[in-house]
């Protein structure tokens, strides 16, 4: 059976939760194991309950450094995931698909996959584009914009030849 890592740092109503819901919901329709995996974030928010009615995993962790000793079953969950993802990911999941391009720095180098996809879910008017050139950096990646405004803007902002990555249209919204 096909598994994929959904990739964020929250499970509150909002534009990208919604997301992470709808693509959860859309790969257990179509057999698809999908494990939602929340990153330094340990609170119970809006859609855990949901995910749990419709036996979706979702993971609460940490993949970076653990500054104190002073929550050790999460330390060791900690070190479980950082390692399961960061030498076996490409093993484990069929695909890892990163919530927002400002949650890039969560995921690129702690879980090595040969297929991730960071979904670009903001645009301009929403906050400044500062996304380090690097993130762009690897062929293997795929950016998803939901929408053609997005893509304009990471052109403009950045210029076509900084995208060593794939990009992929993928809207949305019908009327778009």
């Amino acid at each position: 059976m096909r598994k994929i890592l959904i990739v964020n740092g929250h499970l509150v109503m909002g534009g990208a939760e919604k997301l992470v819901y709808e693509l959860a919901v859309f790969a257990r329709k179509n057999n698809i194991v999908p494990t939602v995996l929340i990153v330094d974030n340990y609170a119970r928010e809006y859609y855990d309950p949901i995910f749990k009615q419709k036996k979706i995993k979702v993971v609460r962790t940490r993949l970076s450094i653990i500054r104190n000793f002073r929550a050790p079953l999460r330390m060791l969950r900690s070190m479980y995931w950082s390692f399961r993802l960061k030498y076996f990911a490409d093993r484990l999941y069929d695909s890892v698909h990163v919530i927002g391009l400002h949650n890039i720095y969560r995921a690129k180098d702690f879980i090595n996959h040969s297929n991730r996809f960071y979904w670009h879910v903001t645009n301009a008017a929403q906050g400044a584009y500062n996304y380090p050139e690097s993130y762009f950096d690897n062929p293997k990646d795929t950016v998803v914009c939901i929408n053609q405004c997005q893509e304009n803007e990471l052109d403009s902002h950045y210029g076509n030849s900084v995208f060593k990555c794939k990009r992929a249209l993928f809207p949305l919204f019908l009327n778009d």
